[in-house]
């Protein structure tokens, strides 16, 4: 029986074309764009999932209080795994990451390459027991064991040895030293947070050999065994802190603690500014999921609309089929066959396109989709349930509406026109209200990320670059920086410790000097012309000079040193900024006099609160050297800059980045999330329009006759349109209500995570609006002038 159903149903469709065509575009676009969003979904939600027992797979995060000031670090002491091995029976293994390009990059010398690398780390010898990465070649026993080994993802090895397993047993330098290649690893999967071009063994490291509770600048991470009571573990962490730390604790009025975190919610909202790697918003997933079944809904409302378009064409098909004796269960079947084919082709042309617009896809949003994902034993019942679900969706009303028509009204020329008219209507409100709401948050995305880049950040970075930066350059650093000055190459030129975008040394104000008070505070390290390279607008006080102390040097002779304050660190101290000056507060170890105080300026995301600043002359502290260019164009002056670098330099590779550039990478997920958004919102027009479209045919054919009544009494083809617009306009003007409640609601959920956020005038909704308005009265024009071009004649005549 369904044998013949789906026979007879492709002969239909293939009669048809113009109607199937249409479907299947419709459908095809929903269905690809939801196969896209899921399987992008999939990816970001199967972060740190591959492990075995991930489950039990957990990080360690420090938490410091002072003053009822609560700050979370994402790194810990060395000491904290050697501990949690020995003294935890509840820890099956447990492993350390110093993540190196948290702090600076290495130099790597091969054969034929000198590279800089700004993904190195530390691991230990368990990194394999926790993490089980395969290894391509090498023990896992073994490959960490000694200092100066190396352990290579494949691409790294390729890349310095042309085959990846012809790497092991072999030497690189990195900064000077010695490695020997003891493994070889498959690349990090794309859907870890750990990702690495090298790994160096833990033992290297002086805190490998010899571990300390300070400083906190190492992930830990350990295994549980199974069964483990987590309220007792915890409490037992606590009494791990008393032992180690009760005394220091009490002698400098601050507390501390350890948190443990499962591996899996790393990527998913951890959202701190010292993340371990920049995490996605869960929200933004749900946002995205949602996008992805709006999208099936208004491709099936699309299919909904054609094929009752197409039950006035179709009447006497079914007229003649029940007089022959065809039951209602029978045409029913037949007319849902047709879904279920339509559905079907639909589901094969959004997989074969998936594989070929999968590199643009990747482009958006930054993931590749996993597509080997589908025609696994999960994915292929995920495609059939995809099948039902929409085939019964888009088929179930319109075979309800053609197997009930009764014969003689079916075989006559004046079937029922009202019949399901307010359902019609309500689909298209729905597809309207999705469209315009996906452009108005489309809009509203695009409007803070133009603010983000816009906001006057109180430094100047436009034309401003950043240079790598290593202790061992040593003084020559003070000639590079000269020569440049000398030959007019840069404006200024000083070392600083990060780039201003992202700022992330933590420091803590104790009481002492003419400051009672005990505060946490950012420091910024750097030398004294850091202030004046980044056009840092002083509010009070004076610059930083050649002649003043660095905090080492001040250290050394036990004397006072200079500092600046922003703003808004002056008034967490109580003062305002002429009161700062001359002040003198303790950073730990010896007083500091307050220099100056700066205007507060943006020194991380704009999703958090400018705080507390500190800047310090300490130049033992540096990562980076930052270079103002003079205006123009700056080529020249980076060709001369590398000839003098090559000089000053010669055995490390010139490198550098425009930090405007990489302020604008910061928020790339921002950046990706607003594309995605105008895609998405444009296929959601272009399938409403369809259904309107078909909307526009169920109407214009039935009410064929009055239209060339009309023709011969004189109407023209505007009037014929304001008349068959009059009904789809009121729709669209619901639809506009229900979506500028929505993009009330999406600006203000939207924008929350983001402590400094544009305002939203009204003409994104008006644009939004009138956007859709605008494609909505072409898609009905264009309708009805084909209707209205027909000959009266052939309308008006009886058969």
């Amino acid at each position: 029986m369904w044998k013949n159903y789906f026979k007879i149903s492709f002969r239909n469709l293939k009669k048809r074309k113009l109607y199937t065509g249409i479907n299947v575009l419709g459908l095809t676009i929903a269905i690809l764009s939801f196969l896209a969003i899921s399987l992008y979904i999939y990816h970001e939600w199967s972060y740190d999932r591959m492990y075995t027992d991930y489950q039990r797979i957990y990080k360690f995060n420090q938490e410091f209080t002072s003053n009822g000031e609560i700050q979370t670090v994402q790194s810990t002491p060395s000491m904290l795994v050697p501990v949690l091995l020995e003294e935890f029976d509840e820890v099956e293994t447990a492993t350390l990451v110093f993540d190196l390009s948290m702090f600076s990059s290495v130099v790597v010398e091969g054969d034929d390459l000198l590279v800089e690398e700004d993904r190195f780390a530390f691991v230990d010898e368990r990194f394999f027991e926790v993490f089980d990465f395969e290894l391509l070649a090498g023990s896992k026993e073994k490959v960490l064991t000694e200092p100066n080994q190396l352990v290579l993802p494949f691409s790294t090895a390729s890349r310095y040895f042309g085959n990846a397993l012809d790497a092991m047993g072999k030497n690189l330098k990195v900064d000077g030293a010695d490695y020997v290649v003891s493994g070889v690893m498959k690349d990090f999967p794309s859907n870890s947070h750990l990702d690495f071009d090298l790994l160096g063994s833990f033992k290297t490291h002086r805190h490998g050999r010899n571990p300390e509770w300070m400083p906190s600048n190492y992930l830990s991470y350990a295994k549980l065994k199974p069964g483990v009571d987590h309220g007792l573990f915890q409490e037992k962490i606590s009494q791990m802190v008393e032992k180690y730390f009760g005394e220091m604790q009490r002698s400098y009025g601050f507390q501390t603690a350890f948190h443990y975190q499962p591996v899996t919610s790393i990527h998913l909202g951890d959202s701190s500014p010292n993340a371990v790697r920049p995490a996605v918003d869960v929200k933004n997933l749900y946002i995205f999921g949602l996008v992805a079944l709006l999208l099936i809904f208004i491709g099936v409302i699309n299919y909904i609309n054609l094929a009752t378009a197409e039950a006035t064409e179709r009447n006497k098909e079914v007229g003649m089929r029940k007089v022959l004796g065809a039951s209602r269960k029978q045409l029913f079947g037949q007319f849902v066959s047709e879904s279920f084919l339509l559905t079907l082709s639909a589901i094969i042309i959004s997989i074969t396109l998936l594989y070929f617009l999968n590199p643009i896809f990747e482009n958006l949003s930054g993931v590749g989709l996993q597509l080997e994902l589908i025609f696994t034993p999960i994915g292929l019942f995920f495609l059939f349930v995809l099948l039902l679900s929409v085939g019964l969706l888009s088929g179930f009303y319109p075979s309800l509406i053609l197997s009930h028509m009764e014969p003689l009204k079916a075989l006559g020329k004046h079937t029922k026109a009202g019949s399901g008219a307010w359902l019609r209507k309500s689909l298209v409100i729905f597809q309207f209200f999705v469209s315009i709401s996906l452009l108005i948050a489309t809009l509203v995305v695009h409007r803070q990320l133009q603010y983000m880049q816009e906001v006057n950040l109180g430094y100047e970075r436009e034309e401003l670059i950043v240079m790598g930066y290593h202790y061992r350059m040593g003084k020559s650093i003070d000639s590079f920086q000269n020569e440049l000055m000398r030959q007019g190459l840069v404006q200024s030129v000083s070392l600083a410790a990060d780039m201003p975008i992202f700022i992330k040394a933590g420091y803590r104000i104790f009481p002492g000097g003419d400051n009672q008070k005990e505060i946490m505070i950012t420091g910024y390290s750097g030398d004294y012309k850091i202030a004046q390279t980044l056009g840092l607008n002083l509010l009070e006080g004076n610059d930083f000079v050649e002649s003043d102390l660095s905090r080492s040097q001040a250290s050394e002779s036990n004397s006072i040193y200079y500092c600046m304050l922003n703003e808004s660190a002056a008034g967490e101290l109580g003062w305002s900024s002429q009161e700062a000056i001359g002040k003198k507060i303790d950073f730990g170890g010896g007083l500091t006099e307050i220099k100056a105080v700066v205007s507060n300026f943006y020194f991380n995301s704009l999703h958090h609160q400018v705080g507390p600043l500190a800047i310090l002359i300490d130049p033992d502290n540096a990562n980076v050297i930052l270079a103002k260019l003079p205006k123009g164009n700056p080529s020249a002056y980076l060709f001369e800059i590398e000839k003098n670098w090559k000089a000053m330099f010669p055995g490390r590779p010139f490198n550098y980045k425009f930090v405007d550039q990489e302020y604008a990478r910061m928020y790339r997920a921002e950046e990706r999330i607003g594309t995605i958004f105008s895609l998405f919102a444009g296929i959601a027009v272009f399938i409403a329009c369809m259904g309107l479209f078909g909307l526009v045919s169920y109407v214009a054919l039935r009410r064929t006759r009055e239209i060339s009544i009309r023709k011969v009494l004189g109407a023209r083809a505007g009037d014929v349109l304001k008349m068959l617009s009059a009904d789809f306009f009121g729709l669209l003007m619901v639809s506009a209500l229900l979506a500028i409640g929505f993009g009330i609601w999406f600006s203000d959920s939207w924008l929350s995570d983001f402590a400094y956020k544009t305002t939203i005038p009204v003409w994104i909704y008006v644009m939004a609006i009138a956007f859709v308005f605008l494609i909505s009265m072409l898609t009905v024009g264009y309708r009805t002038l084909k209707v209205f071009s027909q000959n009266p004649v052939s309308s008006l005549k009886e058969d």
